[in-house]
């Protein structure tokens, strides 16, 4: 806008008028922002609305997954311009990978997976870069419930917020009180003489609306609540980016120092060495045992304390890092304590095998399989950043991966049909009371075990998984498919659809 100057105006008048210099700008962003807002909110109707569809009065199953796909992709179109290539593609792989344990299966490691998957999503949603997103993460499952609740206070501030030059309450008073009074004495009129009119009127009076369902109304809210952060993703960008300040300290000499640390290697490594030498002569020499100690008690004592054992050493290693730079010896003392750490834990496995051989596999033993195995790995390492001298956040960040994708792989894998498997095919005389006790997994192993009629066996129990149909599409499960897929097939019937 050009300024104007009118003769005879005072010069102190003219600097003053700046308010009758109305700015567009802002007025013209505020209605597009809240134009933006009214589509996000029609967005998260619809959304809500199919999740009521999607999961209400439902078994947990294929429906969560395609909720929870739903939800990412909104969030995605709407986060679309200002993400790259690579960020688009990011965010649509790991959306597929993060529902893909759903549909195996609804289970609390597979919705722990979702939730975890959904919070880094929107990390990325968010904008944020590799280095922030983990952290980003993090901070969602305090900072998006946060913003939730601040967007849906603004918005009903926003429509408490009346503008009288826009909505004149006398002159619609004026406009329409005729008419609407009018009309509702001439309906009155027309009721009282047509008995039809009355009878239709009196049944409307007559009808009572339904009372509404608290549990599916607070469901509405709660999924109100889980949605509505995905689809503003942007406006967390700098509350999951916010970084500490960097502090200064100087550091202090503590209980860990290198002095320490070499006194405890050499008193690790003399002490892992008597544990390793009895290894091997009584787990792989044969060597008879003292009486009094069988076998099965010498491998089943010392199977889960030498994996804690295992756990303690690599958090040793770590804190005693920063100390071997500089110090061959240590080092060498350090990786020589690392690779009978690697012993004792492979001497677990031995143990653990061996006692499941004699007494079975369980779901705590099956456990102890991956934990140990998985232990075994963090701490090869541990052992690689010491020997090409890697720093701590190389380990962490490795070890972290591989823990995730362990737990991501283990959601796919039935612990009860393997337990079933195992027990049925390797042991004359199965524990029968624990199998009965597992879920419908066990199933296709009873019955290949003891034909149709294995229900027989669990009766003594009064115990018997029982083999779960879907209502409907929202309810199928792929795991439950191959179950019955597999009974069908050794019953000589149809595949299950």
């Amino acid at each position: 806008m050009t300024t104007g100057t009118f003769r005879g105006v005072p010069l102190s008048m003219q600097q003053d008028g700046w308010w009758l210099d109305t700015p567009k700008g802002p007025r013209r962003d505020m209605r597009a922002v809240r134009k933006r807002d009214g589509f996000k909110v029609v967005l998260l109707a619809a959304l809500i609305a199919v999740g009521d569809l999607l999961v209400w009065d439902a078994a947990p199953a294929l429906s969560f997954a395609l909720l929870a796909l739903l939800i990412v992709i909104a969030g995605l179109v709407l986060a679309w311009p200002g993400l790259s290539v690579r960020a688009r593609f990011g965010v649509g792989a790991g959306a597929v990978l993060t529902v893909l344990p759903l549909i195996e299966q609804v289970q609390p490691l597979s919705v722990l997976i979702v939730l975890t998957g959904i919070s880094v999503l929107l990390a990325a949603l968010a904008g944020l870069g590799r280095s922030d997103l983990l952290r980003g993460a993090a901070r969602a499952w305090w900072f998006a419930p946060a913003q939730t609740g601040v967007d849906a206070v603004t918005g009903a501030r926003r429509l408490g917020d009346i503008n009288s030059g826009a909505f004149n309450i006398r002159a619609l008073l004026i406009g329409w009180a005729l008419p609407l009074g009018a009309t509702a004495l001439f309906a009155l009129l027309l009721i009282g003489a047509n008995p039809v009119l009355d009878r239709v009127l009196s049944q409307l009076t007559t009808w009572q609306m339904p009372a509404p369902n608290v549990w599916r109304l607070w469901f509405w809210v709660l999924l109100g609540a889980l949605i509505w952060p995905v689809l503003v993703a942007s406006r967390l960008h700098e509350r999951l980016r916010a970084r500490r300040p960097v502090r200064v300290t100087v550091r202090r000499q503590g209980i860990v120092n290198a002095g320490s640390v070499a006194r405890s290697l050499v008193a690790f490594n003399a002490l892992f060495a008597v544990q390793t030498v009895m290894d091997i002569l009584f787990l792989y020499g044969n060597v008879g045992l003292p009486e009094g100690i069988s076998p099965a008690t010498y491998a089943h004592r010392g199977a889960y304390p030498l994996l804690a054992t295992a756990l303690l050493a690599g958090v040793f290693a770590v804190l005693a890092r920063s100390h071997l730079a500089g110090r061959p010896l240590l080092r060498w003392l350090m990786l020589l304590w690392l690779a009978q750490t690697l012993a004792l834990v492979g001497a677990s496995l031995f143990r653990l095998d061996a006692y499941v051989d004699a007494y079975g596999l369980t779901r705590l033993r099956l456990a102890a399989y991956i934990w140990m195995g998985l232990v075994a790995a963090g701490l090869g390492v541990v052992v690689w950043q010491i020997w090409r001298d890697k720093p701590a956040a190389w380990m962490l960040v490795r070890s972290g991966a591989l823990g995730a994708a362990v737990l991501y792989l283990c959601a796919f894998l039935s612990f009860d049909a393997t337990i079933a498997r195992h027990n049925l095919t390797r042991h004359s005389d199965p524990d029968i009371f624990m199998l009965c006790g597992l879920s419908e997994d066990v199933i296709p192993a009873m019955t290949a075990r003891f034909g149709p009629e294995w229900p027989r066996e669990c009766v003594s129990t009064y115990r018997v998984p029982r083999l779960s149909y879907p209502d409907d599409w929202r309810e199928w499960g792929f795991r439950n498919w191959r179950v019955r897929r597999s009974l069908a097939a050794m019953t000589a019937q149809a595949p299950a659809p």
